[in-house]
């Protein structure tokens, strides 16, 4: 089976304007909550659906983009999340709120709101697949990333090996994300 690294696909899509700070700003305050728990939720993979804030926020384009597009799916500048739009949260969120949770946002001026799926399913490298670059003793980049099949896999998930920054998937969630016409992302091959 192949596995690929989810990415932003292309520039003309609007995009949400919420970023972690905003989150954090609107948690509340009586659940003991810690910076880290909102600022590093993709490498704590705690819940944050109990305490999850009433949100809403705007959809913004790239300054020089006329007609932006609607996306389905992107990616969260907030850590390993995606954003769910209204067309692939009806498409998606039943069968991804078994590898996470679902956080909503409103709108401005839209009907539906968004989600952000905080994924929190994880899945450990392929140590024959995956290696860091390191100058100095100190780890630079990741050189390569790969994972081996296993019955069991999560279909989107994330990796302790890049701290959790980025989403992954197998074969089943792109052919999903391709048969159902679904923009916003794209997915590049791992080794």
């Amino acid at each position: 089976m192949s596995f690929y690294a989810l990415e932003r696909d292309g520039y003309e899509y609007l995009f949400l304007d919420l970023t972690k700070r905003d989150v954090l700003r609107r948690a509340p305050r009586d659940k003991d909550l810690e910076f880290d728990d909102v600022m590093k939720f993709s490498q704590s993979s705690r819940p944050m659906k109990d305490w999850w804030p009433e949100l809403e926020t705007t959809l913004r384009a790239n300054e020089d983009i006329v007609s932006p597009k609607m996306p389905d799916l992107s990616i969260w500048s907030g850590g390993a999340a995606l954003v769910l739009y209204p067309r692939g949260y009806r498409l998606l969120g039943d069968w991804l709120s078994q590898f996470g949770e679902l956080l909503p946002v409103k709108v401005m001026n839209q009907s539906d709101p968004c989600w952000i799926f905080n994924c929190r399913a994880k899945k450990d490298v392929d140590p024959e697949k995956s290696s860091w670059e390191y100058v100095d003793d100190m780890p630079l980049h990741i050189e390569s990333i790969g994972f081996t099949d296993s019955e069991d896999d999560p279909v989107i998930f994330k990796t302790d090996f890049d701290n959790c920054s980025f989403l992954y998937c197998g074969e089943r969630f792109k052919a999903a994300v391709v048969e159902m016409g679904l923009e916003g992302v794209s997915f590049r091959g791992l080794y």
